[in-house]
């Protein structure tokens, strides 16, 4: 991996907090006035976007393209640009729609900066609980109103000590991953449904201990990763592969707050 200058990284860690701001200053205000979501996966699943997805997706997109001109923009509800400069930049406006529409606080703003195709800034912000967690240069800290405070995953290395979450396993799953999913339920201390990307920022916390998912698209992970990492933990795909390799489509990732979980977690997956 070439890295970036640290004024370039430095620059953008600025600017993802700015660009997170003024999409939150959107995004809270409509939370709080009962938001209206359509489908717009057309098929029997229910796949929700609301006006204020989009949104706030074009106001990052036109912070971004005024600011770092150069720099290219994966999000979910535009198509790509590309850039020259090395940096990519992968938004997620709001993940968590379902929530979002349904008026429980966890959704968040997801935006990742990939250098070189590598992970290398993350932030989830969570504007209606006012936490915001991030990553960058090996380190990960969380930032809420009463300070700023360093993250740590949770020392846990045995299957049957395990806190789990999965946002919603019955339409995350095919057949044989909910399988396998269940069979680490059934061993864990107990798991938490329906947490979106803030199960990551709790596994950077060191309150969750394993996070298994499915159906993941690049904006879904670029932003967890450097968290994740800078906390102590692990994130790849259901092979042990890297995560942000997932592809458009189907991307199944488990995330360890303990590395050496992984290794009892695998073998199940891997049935």
């Amino acid at each position: 991996m070439i890295k970036p200058s640290l004024s370039e990284l430095e620059a953008r860690l600025d600017g993802v907090q700015v660009a997170a701001d003024m999409a939150a200053s959107l995004t809270l205000d409509a939370f709080k006035n009962a938001p209206v979501a359509e489908n717009k996966g057309g098929g029997s699943m229910f796949d929700p976007v609301t006006a204020t997805d989009r949104d706030a997706e074009q106001l990052i997109r036109s912070f971004i393209q005024k600011t770092f001109g150069a720099d290219g923009i994966v999000g979910e509800e535009f198509a790509d640009t590309q850039g020259s400069s090395g940096w990519t930049w992968c938004v997620d406006p709001i993940d968590g729609t379902r929530a979002f529409v349904a008026g429980v606080p966890v959704w968040s703003t997801l935006i990742g900066i990939f250098y070189d195709g590598e992970p290398v800034i993350g932030l989830i912000d969570h504007p209606a609980m006012a936490e915001r967690y991030l990553g960058a240069k090996g380190k990960a800290w969380k930032q809420e109103p009463g300070g700023t405070s360093a993250l740590k995953t949770r020392t846990c290395a045995r299957l049957d000590d395990v806190i789990l979450s999965c946002t919603e396993p019955m339409a995350m799953f095919d057949e044989a991953q909910l399988s396998a999913y269940e069979k680490i339920r059934q061993t864990a201390r107990f798991s938490r449904l329906g947490l979106d990307a803030y199960s990551y920022a709790l596994t950077a916390s060191g309150s969750i201990d394993l996070v298994i998912e499915a159906q993941l698209k690049p904006y879904d992970i670029a932003a967890l990763i450097p968290i994740i990492e800078g906390a102590g933990g692990k994130i790849t795909d259901w092979q042990g592969g890297r995560a942000h390799d997932i592809g458009k489509e189907g991307g199944a990732v488990v995330c360890a707050g303990d590395p050496d979980l992984l290794d009892h977690v695998y073998p199940v997956l891997h049935g």
